[in-house]
């Protein structure tokens, strides 16, 4: 009897569902220790590149003694690997497996950036791909290893843009002399794009009528496109603005923002479930939380740059960065608080955006809350590139110009809110499919 019992119990400990939970958790744990703590703490890597990983490896040659024997399969050919992971004990030692590799990676990638004087607020990126895809994020960070030594240099003897220059060869200086650091949350945002375009292609599942990996690409390219317009905008408050304590807690902010915001919308979707108005279980809850406080940090964060971008000289430049910070928050960050206070985007009409436009998902049968967001947040890229275009063409009236410009952006968002807060659409309805 004792030794049924026990094997009883050694069965009941091995189960893969409990082994699964426990692993995904105490990896968790290893992440957050090279995430949260300093790197002076001795505790820090001893947790991630060893506790964790050790207890991951006991657990999956536990596995593998467990169920080896028992499971069909092997390595030669695919048909025989799909046959040998449909046991849940293979299944779950594979799990095992990645789980410890990657967080393995991880550590190397935090070592190696120790040494290169990369900060761990700047690995964020990586991090968060290598633990969702792995060799992607080891690919990311070795770009930003190379990079980082470049990136120094060309901040160090940036120069000022000379003056009378057209608008195509500002905009060409902006871009060589845009913030390296931002420039890379956005590339590792993008290197997002095709993994997740794979999982689109493969995962024919939907939510509320439209593919489950729809919603992360839209962040994904959302993100990417804020944080390389932040980028643009640095360089014009000045020479050494990039070294300034705001502007690194900005690029600190807009990489942890994008890390937590990117990681849980495509954790969600990986599971089938909702990221946003989803407050379901208390982790659901808490997370929509966080990704509430994020996302108003990343509207807020820029203001930053006004005070530099008031001493601009060329007026039609410093009316577009300021109109355009002002905009983001103003509108894209009141049309957000309101959609998350009605707990939905949509006013009336289809409530599942099924028959949505395409990709964007934008309501055609009544009020879209997302479309006069859309518009608020994106004033920022308008005013920065009409700003631009003003100081080159109209150097003595771009000032006013842009101001206008600003007016009518505004004008025409609060118009799209209010006709979606009245369930009205302002898109044509789609046509019936035959």
């Amino acid at each position: 009897m004792p030794s049924v019992h026990a094997a009883t119990l050694a069965e009941a400990a091995l189960a893969p569902a409990a082994v699964f939970g426990a692993a995904n958790t105490t990896a968790l744990l290893g992440w957050l220790a090279l995430i949260a703590l300093p790197r002076r703490m001795r505790a820090r890597r001893a947790v991630a590149a060893g506790v964790v990983p050790l207890l991951l490896s006991i657990a999956y040659a536990a596995l593998i003694a467990a169920g080896w024997s028992r499971a069909e399969g092997g390595f030669d050919s695919i048909e025989a690997v799909r046959a040998l992971f449909a046991s849940d004990l293979a299944l779950v030692a594979g799990w095992l497996h990645y789980l410890a590799f990657d967080l393995l990676i991880g550590a190397h990638i935090d070592e190696r950036a120790e040494r290169a004087g990369i900060g761990r607020f700047a690995l964020l990126p990586a991090f968060a791909l290598t633990f969702l895809f792995g060799p992607v994020g080891w690919l990311l960070y070795r770009v930003q290893e190379w990079a980082t030594p470049r990136m120094r240099a060309a901040l160090a003897t940036e120069g000022d843009l000379p003056d009378h220059r057209g608008a195509l060869e500002v905009m060409r200086w902006a871009l060589l002399h845009a913030d390296r650091r931002l420039l890379a949350i956005a590339g590792a945002l993008l290197a997002l794009v095709p993994p997740t375009l794979f999982a689109a292609l493969l995962d024919d599942r939907t939510l509320d009528g439209a593919n489950l990996w729809i919603k992360p690409l839209k962040f994904e390219l959302s993100l990417a496109i804020y944080a390389a317009t932040l980028a643009v905008v640095v360089p014009r408050a000045g020479r050494g603005a990039a070294a300034t304590r705001g502007c690194r807690w900005l690029v600190r902010l807009m990489a942890l923002g994008a890390a937590v915001e990117m990681f849980w919308i495509i954790f969600q979707a990986a599971r089938g479930t909702r990221s946003h108005f989803n407050v379901s279980t208390p982790i659901d809850g808490f997370m929509y939380s966080v990704m509430g406080v994020f996302a108003v940090t990343l509207v807020v964060a820029p203001l930053v740059l006004a005070p530099a971008a008031w001493r601009e000289r060329r007026g039609g430049l410093r009316a577009g960065i300021l109109a355009g910070l002002a905009l983001n928050l103003l509108l894209g960050g009141a049309f957000g608080a309101i959609i998350s206070s009605h707990g939905s985007h949509f006013i009336g009409g289809d409530a599942t955006g099924a028959t949505g436009l395409p990709f964007l998902g934008w309501s055609t049968t009544g009020g879209d809350l997302r479309i006069a967001h859309f518009v608020g947040l994106h004033g920022l890229q308008a005013m920065v590139a009409a700003g631009i275009a003003a100081s080159s063409w109209r150097p003595r009236t771009g000032a006013v110009t842009v101001w206008a410009l600003a007016a009518a952006w505004s004008a025409a968002s609060i118009v799209l809110a209010a006709l979606a807060l009245g369930g009205v659409s302002v898109l044509p309805a789609s046509p019936a499919l035959p």
